[in-house]
């Protein structure tokens, strides 16, 4: 029998490995935060570490914490002590089956029907002197057989800046 610490490895790499076949399904990216938080107070941010229960390994969770503070530094916060604003990781997966139909009539027609796997990546960026959720990004996807390395790193790095991409939010537009 596999240990629980194993398979919770395994079910991780499988989550990260798919961070996301750029070939095979687009990524699904979305965004929500207070409309009435002023994110132009945060000016630094750090990592709230991540439970043993997330299911993440330590090579996945440091490539996307470094996708993280790339994109968080080029747009001008640094990760430092004290943090206005904690990162927080979420992982998962699920199996999804789809059903393609065709035929027309008489002619006849099948089923086709295949399985893949679908994960999910959330990021939550906390407010450190209330402890309130304030920006969540989400991304979505198929996930890719057996990556390399680079082709890992390189989901990675595009989810994370597709999710981050529209953060902080334009408070002009309130």
């Amino acid at each position: 029998m596999k240990s629980k610490k194993h398979i919770l490895f395994l079910l991780a790499a499988i989550v990260v490995a798919m961070i996301l076949a750029p070939g095979c399904s687009s990524i699904s990216v979305n965004q929500d935060y207070d409309t009435s938080f002023d994110f132009s107070n945060w000016k630094t941010f750090g990592f709230i570490p991540i439970p043993e229960s997330a299911g993440i390994d330590q090579l996945s969770a440091d490539k996307i914490s470094n996708a993280i503070k790339t994109q968080l530094n080029a747009k001008g916060f640094k990760d430092s002590e004290p943090a206005d604003f904690g990162v927080a990781l979420h992982f998962g997966q699920q199996t999804v089956t789809d059903v393609q139909s065709y035929g027309y009539g008489w002619w006849g027609g099948g089923v086709d029907v295949s399985q893949y796997q679908q994960g999910t990546l959330v990021i939550d960026l906390i407010d450190m002197k209330t402890n309130k959720l304030e920006w969540r990004g989400t991304a979505e996807g198929a996930m890719s057989d057996n990556p390399d390395v680079q082709e890992r790193t390189a989901n990675i790095d595009s989810a994370v800046a597709q999710m981050l991409a529209p953060f902080p939010p334009d408070m002009m537009k309130k």
